[in-house]
């Protein structure tokens, strides 16, 4: 009966230990803050995660959940946040009324890379949600990887 608890109380911290992956910012290279701050300057809540050769930050900015991208040299990649329907241009909206069902989105996210902005909508759908990425104009654009 011992055994079977301790082991249950072993697995049960397994798991939470693998729930937070989330880096200090003393594990960040400094180039890598540095770049972050920058861009960011007023960012709030900070956590920090490597995925394959770049640094991911989630935060929040003026009350807007935002993610960035950070390469090992301290340039931005790309960042995202999120946005209501209402603030859709009227060509993206015009391509969701037309093509999709409005009524199944589940989060609406501007997505910045370069000089470049783009919508990435995610639809509610079963068994899986899907995610597209509409251009200013309206288009869908299947070249850019959604994140």
């Amino acid at each position: 009966m011992k055994k079977s608890i301790f082991l249950i109380l072993a697995i049960a911290l397994g798991f939470t230990a693998c729930e937070n992956d989330d880096m200090r910012n003393s594990d960040i290279p400094s180039v890598v803050l540095n770049g972050f701050t920058e861009e960011f300057p007023d960012a709030k809540g900070v956590e920090w995660e490597i995925k394959a050769d770049f640094y991911e930050a989630d935060f929040d900015l003026a009350n807007v959940d935002y993610e960035a991208v950070i390469n090992t040299d301290g340039s931005l990649v790309r960042y995202k946040y999120e946005i209501v329907y209402d603030e859709l241009p009227e060509a993206v909206k015009a391509t969701i009324t037309a093509d999709y069902d409005q009524t199944k989105i589940d989060d609406i996210e501007v997505l910045k890379i370069s000089e470049n902005t783009y919508y990435q909508i995610e639809f509610d759908e079963e068994p899986t949600d899907v995610k597209v990425i509409f251009g200013k104009t309206g288009e869908v654009n299947t070249e850019v990887t959604t994140w």
